[in-house]
Parts: structure tokens; C-alpha cells; sequence
């Protein structure tokens, strides 16, 4: 037998262990694909958003135009309300107003009827001594807010049943959802400013019992206010005065002052209604409340 026979023979038989070689590697391939094929891996990543407190600050018939030519005796429709907006918090909600003061006794402040007395025909004035009295009284009639006028009440046309006439302070607002915080109105005798704040609280019975206990009411998401704070504002009849002196001469006190703002300035709050405090509780306590908006606030709380 050739040398040439004698290796291919050899090679033959060499060609099992070869294919076996072959074999086991490709079991292995598929081994491992196998593997693969019964084997997975996912991640998810949670999204978590915070939730906001978004409040808007409206007034449905207050237009530019009326605060431009707005004279003594005037009544102007002006009906602050406060909307949560959709995707929001449950909120509970504050206005702040900022009225101008006078406090000078030499103005003359008319009142805004006239005198049913002898001298019929004559408007009735007096002179306000040691008093600080806001130009604008607020209006409140009650009625609810709509797009259309609100005027369907049958009352005369000077509205003097819906505003505080006296010469102080004190102002009417629609009690029935609006409660003024102890403590309010603050003088700011710097700017001649009162500061008023007001709770929206659960509907309340009117006449208001002054004993009932005053709870806030949640403003919920993409909801208004149903009722404004007031509807109108009136402006006193403040005019200007002539002053004799003693050498006989007179002069006028100007009113209003040509360097002074007289605008009426409205600030809306909003604070989370629910988780207000530890261990998940809350409080429906106005005083309470504001005082988390306010920390210089005063107050002395009470149930619940």
C-alpha cells in the first residue's frame, strides 16, 4: 500500500472525531440561542408629577373703560370671583382687597341720596371729622355670577340698600359664601390704605349667625367661586373744600391729589385644601389657613 493510501486513511478515520467536533459546537449554538429565547429583561420608569395649585382671579363685568371717567356717586359693575384651573388641586381660596382711605376732616363727603327733609331737592352733606373713610364702598346684591347682566333684582337705582353708608370702615360683601377674617381691615397709614380679607367658606345662612362655626369651603379643579366677593363698587362723593382762614383768606383742598394711585388693588391666594398638617390631617379653619399663607397673621384659633 502507497504512503499516499496509508494517510488518506488515516485522515478517514480521523473524519468521525472531526464531525463530532462540529456537531458539538453547532449544539452549542443553538444551545445558547435557546437560552436567549427564554430570557428577558424590561425597566419602567414611573413619571410622577407633583400636584399644583393654579388659581385665576376673574371679574365677569368689569371692563377697562369702566374705571377711566369714574366720578362721585357712581356705581360700576366690579364682581371679583376666583377659578380653579383644570388639573389642579382641591384649593381653598382668599381675596385680598386694598381700598384708598381718606382721613382729612376738611374734605366734604356728600351722601348719595337726597334730603327728604324741608329743604327736599337739597343733596344732604356733612362734614366726616377723626374718621378714616374708604373712597369705594363694596356693593353686594347677592346675585349670582352669570355672562349676562346680573341686575334682576327690583330695588331703586342708587343701590343704597347694598352698601355700608356709614362713614367708617365697614363694608358689605356677599356673606353668604364670603367671611371677613378677624383682625381685617388693617390701616396702612403710610399709603392711606385699608386691607380686607376674606375667606370662601361653606354656604351660610343669611342673616349670618355670628355663632355658627365659619368652615372653608374646597374650591375644586376646573370650579368658580359661585359667587362673587361683591357686585359693584360705589365711589363716595368726596369733592374738594374751601378752607377760611383766620386773616380772612380761603383756599381749596385739591381732591383727589394728582400724585396719588386711588385704585382699588385685588390679590387672589390658593393653598392645597387637603394634607395641611402632620399625619395626614387638615383643617377647614380660616385662621388657621391664612395663617400658613400669612405668618405675620394674628389670630386666635378655634375648632374645628
Amino acid at each position: 500500500m502507497s504512503e499516499k493510501t496509508e494517510n488518506q486513511k488515516k485522515r478517514y478515520k480521523r473524519s468521525p472525531a472531526l464531525s463530532a467536533s462540529i456537531i458539538l459546537v453547532f449544539l452549542s449554538i443553538v444551545l445558547l440561542i435557546t437560552l436567549a429565547m427564554f430570557t428577558s429583561f424590561d425597566e419602567v420608569t414611573n413619571r410622577l408629577e407633583a400636584g399644583k395649585v393654579d388659581i385665576v382671579l376673574e371679574e365677569h363685568h368689569w371692563k377697562p373703560s369702566n374705571g377711566s371717567e369714574i366720578v362721585p356717586n357712581t356705581f360700576v359693575e366690579k364682581d371679583p370671583s376666583i377659578r380653579n384651573k383644570e388639573e389642579t388641586v382641591n384649593t381653598y381660596v382668599f381675596l385680598e382687597v386694598i381700598v384708598p382711605y381718606e382721613d382729612r376732616a376738611e374734605i366734604v363727603i356728600e351722601k348719595a341720596y337726597q334730603d327728604s327733609s324741608a329743604n327736599a331737592g337739597q343733596v344732604a352733606h356733612t362734614i366726616v371729622a377723626n374718621e378714616k373713610v374708604p373712597l369705594y364702598k363694596f356693593v353686594a346684591t347677592g346675585e349670582q355670577i352669570t355672562k349676562n347682566s346680573y341686575k334682576n333684582y327690583t330695588k331703586d337705582g342708587s343701590l343704597t340698600g347694598f352698601y355700608d353708608d356709614t362713614y367708617t370702615s365697614a363694608q358689605k360683601v356677599n356673606e353668604k359664601r364670603w367671611y371677613l377674617l378677624p383682625g381685617y381691615p388693617t390701616d396702612n397709614a403710610e399709603s392711606r390704605t385699608f386691607t380686607y380679607v376674606y375667606a370662601y367658606v361653606q354656604e351660610r345662612n343669611i342673616p349670618v349667625d355670628s355663632n355658627a362655626i365659619v368652615q372653608l369651603e374646597p374650591l375644586l379643579a376646573g370650579r368658580q367661586t359661585n359667587i362673587p366677593l361683591f357686585n359693584e363698587i360705589y365711589l363716595l362723593n368726596f369733592r374738594e373744600r374751601e378752607e377760611i382762614k383766620n386773616n380772612g383768606t380761603v383756599t381749596q383742598t385739591p381732591f383727589p391729589e394728582p400724585a396719588r394711585d386711588y385704585s382699588i388693588k385685588i390679590n387672589a391666594y390658593g393653598i392645597q385644601a387637603n394634607f395641611l398638617r402632620e399625619n395626614n390631617e387638615t383643617t377647614t379653619n380660616p385662621q388657621a389657613v391664612w395663617k400658613m399663607l400669612n405668618p405675620d397673621y394674628n389670630y386666635t384659633e378655634t375648632t374645628p
